[in-house]
């Protein structure tokens, strides 16, 4: 009966016995040619013409053992690459995994410069609108942006302002009276300054000097009278609801005009006249040492350049000066029927104070202010 033999079984029996026949065919000894032959005998006669007969013999033995091992453990190697080899074309042939080749102890694995097999690929299944079923999918309403909740009170954050200064920022929020434009609140009573955000945020706090004298109103003409002629009395920093505007001094150094005709302003202070000590003055925790001014209100040079320099000094905002001698609603209310009539910081020669404009609009500055000597005020 005619023996049947399986393809297979033989291409794996022929590679199987492929890596003996390499490796025996590799590990035979492979013939020295004449040259080389003569160089080695000539470095043993050299050797033991040097060394002398019984010295050259040792030396001459030790030269060929550590050959003999070099030659070895090359024969090592190329048999363990050879096995590799064919456990690799044998893995390709029956499509499966490499299996570890067995490399003799103590000889490093050859490096193999054959690329990585590819990774299996990856089915991935299209979806599409025909292949769902929509009674499955529940299309869930898209959720409309989050606007930021308009403030009904001011906030304050880690501050404790006065009562004073917490009513009046309160009334200008709930109002949303300063529209969108940035705002400062005065504590005459406690002669600070709070800076707020047009959001109703309040930024910052810092202490400030005041008009010497108490009272909330502006003495006609006032701007115009020479500083020496100024009686101590008239030294007033007036209450209201201002309309501020960028401005300079006689110096070109920037301020923050309230009330341009009654030269009244924030800017930095200044301490030209050294018996007032206003830098000492400043830093006091009394607010009454802080009554020292011709009216204008004097902020610390540092808070001056983060807060209100940049904000007032480039656009209009509003400045609210609580009052100290007269009640709110006289200065804000007016009878609680209508809001504050703002003054603005207007030329020589204008109206000072404008018509009701409950919600001011950030519109242009205006013709430019010409500078006004205030240092010393």
């Amino acid at each position: 009966m005619p023996v049947t033999s399986n393809p297979s079984q033989g291409a794996r029996a022929a590679s199987s016995r492929r890596p003996d026949a390499t490796a025996s065919r590799r590990a035979d000894p492979v013939p020295e040619r004449f040259g080389q032959t003569l160089v080695r005998r000539m470095r043993d006669v050299l050797i033991m013409g040097v060394v002398g007969p019984a010295m050259g013999v040792a030396a001459i033995f030790a030269i060929h053992e550590m050959a003999s091992m070099q030659l070895s453990a090359s024969r090592a190697a190329e048999t363990a690459r050879a096995a590799r080899e064919s456990e690799r074309a044998l893995a390709a042939l029956e499509d499966r995994p490499m299996a570890a080749a067995n490399v003799p102890t103590g000889v490093a694995p050859a490096p193999t410069s054959d690329p990585a097999p590819a990774p299996a690929a990856t089915t991935v299944t299209t979806l599409t609108t025909a292949s769902i079923d929509p009674s499955l999918v529940s299309l869930a309403p898209i959720p409309e942006p989050r606007m930021p909740a308009e403030l009904d009170v001011a906030d304050f954050g880690a501050m404790t302002p006065s009562p004073q200064a917490r009513q009046m920022a309160d009334w200008v929020v709930s109002r949303h009276d300063n529209g969108r434009l940035p705002f400062v609140v005065l504590d005459k009573h406690n002669a600070t300054l709070y800076a707020f955000r047009a959001d109703g945020v309040a930024l910052e706090s810092t202490n400030v000097l005041l008009g010497q004298s108490r009272g909330d109103d502006t003495f006609p003409g006032i701007g115009n009278v020479p500083i020496a002629q100024v009686k101590p009395y008239q030294r007033t920093t007036a209450a209201g609801r201002f309309v501020t505007r960028p401005g300079l001094d006689e110096d070109h150094t920037d301020v923050v005009w309230l009330d341009y005709d009654a030269a009244l302003a924030m800017h930095r202070v200044i301490n030209k006249v050294k018996s007032e000590h206003r830098l000492t003055r400043i830093v006091s925790k009394d607010p009454n040492v802080r009554r020292i001014s011709w009216g204008c209100i004097n902020i610390p040079i540092d808070f001056f350049d983060r807060r209100i320099s940049p904000v007032f000094g480039k656009h209009t905002g509003i400045a609210y000066v609580i009052p100290e001698t007269k009640t709110f609603d006289e200065v804000f209310e007016q009878g609680h029927a209508a809001p504050a009539q703002p003054v603005l910081a207007t030329a020589a020669g204008a109206t000072s104070t404008a018509a009701a404009m409950p919600t001011p609009v950030a519109t242009a500055n205006g013709p430019s202010l010409a500078p006004r000597d205030i240092a010393a005020r």
